[in-house]
């Protein structure tokens, strides 16, 4: 008696769970692109400011701590007169990876006049610590310092990134910088979850408006 042969049955798709679509894979691109400085100082004497940015993106849901996920330092050279308009080289900070529909990325950037480089390089290094860094926002009448996970809860709508005040470890950057002047810092956050394109405007005003600077930046999520 002959055997008849056995046809192979065709797997059958697996249906889409629920974790999946909520979670859908993205590529956050951060493009910093220029530098506007309306005015700048370098003390007496001493010519054109050094501006040196310090960018770092951080992804939170609100619940668990903020985590770094990019950072980046560009410096800037002022090769004209002020007011002028540096061009940046479209510097780009790139994260690839899968968000639940609450996760949240919130940019943060620091602006310091370079002198000797240890101030910035200590300030890179805090960016790698977001659990020690508290903001609020400089128009705040009663200042009320957040976590980055909590800060990046306020819904901030482009093109304009507020101006904000940072922490360290409870002390104002300034105390870490020495010779570096601090300049200010800018933050923003956007849901990674969905797509987006926009570009944001990043001031930096210092304390004795000497040095004012604007960082153009564009958030792509795709």
């Amino acid at each position: 008696m002959s055997k008849r042969p056995r046809t192979k049955k065709k797997p059958r798709p697996k249906p889409a769970s629920a974790a999946d679509s909520n979670t859908p894979r993205r590529i956050a691109r951060l493009t910093l692109q220029t530098l506007e400085v309306a005015r700048g100082h370098d003390g007496f004497l001493r010519g054109k400011p050094e501006p040196t940015l310090l960018v770092a993106a951080y992804r939170t849901n609100g619940s668990l701590p903020a985590s770094l996920v990019g950072r980046t330092l560009l410096r800037a050279r002022l090769e004209s007169d002020m007011p002028c308009t540096v061009e940046l080289g479209r510097h780009e900070l790139k994260y690839d990876a899968r968000f639940g529909i609450s996760e949240r990325l919130l940019v943060l950037a620091f602006a310091v006049e370079e002198n000797n480089g240890d101030g910035v390089a200590a300030l890179y290094a805090a960016l790698e610590t977001p659990e020690r860094l508290l903001l609020y926002t400089t128009n705040e009448s009663v200042p009320s310092p957040l976590s980055l996970e909590d800060w990046a809860k306020r819904e901030c709508g482009a093109p304009s990134s507020p101006a904000v005040e940072v922490l360290l470890a409870g002390e104002a950057p300034e105390t870490i910088t020495g010779s570096d002047q601090f300049i200010a810092a800018s933050a923003f956050s956007v849901l990674a979850h969905a797509r987006s394109d926009e570009g944001w405007r990043l001031p930096f005003l210092a304390r004795d408006e000497r040095n004012d600077w604007t960082l153009l930046a564009r958030l792509r999520i795709d």
